[in-house]
């Protein structure tokens, strides 16, 4: 294809979405609309995955093991536990160990630990890091099966790793189907845009074919148009989202009960959003230019 003629198509849809610019923005503001809710279950989708990898790490499975183990028996129920196809690690804590930890955790209020003593009431153990939260029931049983090598007690996060692994499901499979619903809603709408265009160019178009122009060499501006008003489309929520990112962020982050929540970094999330964003509007535009051209455009 020559520079020439890919230079006078895109001059073309660029003066057909001037024409009709009441309609084009109309499009283009459908498409950002539709981008922009997405875009919202996007991030939300992405921040329970998130939260969900954070849980695998800090919830996991606690096993406490029987204070007369010797170093070789601890060393062999280890190599056990690491045997599990769902634990990711498992890092042994001493009872000391413990003892400060707890100590660091209870701040200001750790002087209540003092009266502990050589009397550490804690226990030797090892902290278990899950491959997938949604195993963890699998993991809890394969434990029991080796329970009798000198684990003393389970401590698992009952029924917290199946609900988020639910929650975070329900939230992907909603956000796929708001993509299916409002992309559909978005592509009607070009469509009509596009219709629009080639009844008011149909003079045009016949005299084209009669000069002996091809199908696509008519079509492609049509085209070229709906993925202009798709990219642009995809363009302005990602500017709407990176603004207010940050600003939610902060908003949630200063509630003091939410204090502990923690957010993907903004770069993690634009990173991705952009091209999600920039590929699905340029998708729509695309497929609702080329549906109604095929539709509507007799030559």
């Amino acid at each position: 294809m020559k520079p020439r003629t890919i230079k006078y198509y895109f001059r073309e849809a660029l003066r057909s979405l001037v024409k009709n610019r009441l309609m084009s923005i109309a499009s283009i503001f459908t498409v950002a609309s539709c981008i922009f809710i997405v875009s919202v279950f996007y991030i939300l989708a992405g921040h329970f995955e998130f939260f969900v990898r954070q849980m695998e790490e800090t919830v996991g499975i606690v096993v406490f093991i029987e204070d007369d183990l010797s170093a070789v028996d601890i060393l062999h129920l280890e190599g056990l536990i690491l045997n599990i196809p769902q634990v990711a690690d498992a890092r042994y804590v001493s009872r000391e160990d413990a003892l400060l930890e707890m100590k660091e955790w209870l701040g200001e209020d750790a002087d209540i630990m003092d009266a502990v003593g050589l009397d550490n009431p804690l226990r030797n153990s090892f902290h278990i890091e899950l491959t997938d939260l949604a195993f963890e029931e699998d993991a809890y049983r394969a434990l029991v099966a080796i329970s009798s090598y000198g684990i003393a007690n389970i401590r698992r996060p009952g029924d917290l790793g199946p609900t988020l692994v639910m929650l975070s499901n329900v939230v992907q499979v909603i956000s796929f189907f708001l993509i299916l619903l409002l992309g559909i809603i978005s592509i009607v709408i070009i469509m009509n845009t596009i219709r629009i265009t080639v009844n008011a160019r149909r003079t045009e178009i016949n005299i084209m074919k009669y000069v002996g122009a091809t199908d696509w060499f008519i079509r492609w501006p049509f085209v070229i148009e709906g993925g202009l008003i798709g990219a642009i489309g995809g363009i302005i929520p990602y500017g709407i989202v990176w603004l207010g990112y940050g600003r939610v962020v902060d908003a949630v982050s200063a509630i003091p009960e939410l204090a502990f929540v923690e957010f993907l970094e903004p770069r993690a999330v634009f990173v991705s959003l952009l091209p999600f964003a920039l590929i699905l509007g340029t998708i729509i535009g695309l497929v609702g230019s080329t549906t109604a051209v095929k539709r509507h455009l007799k030559v």
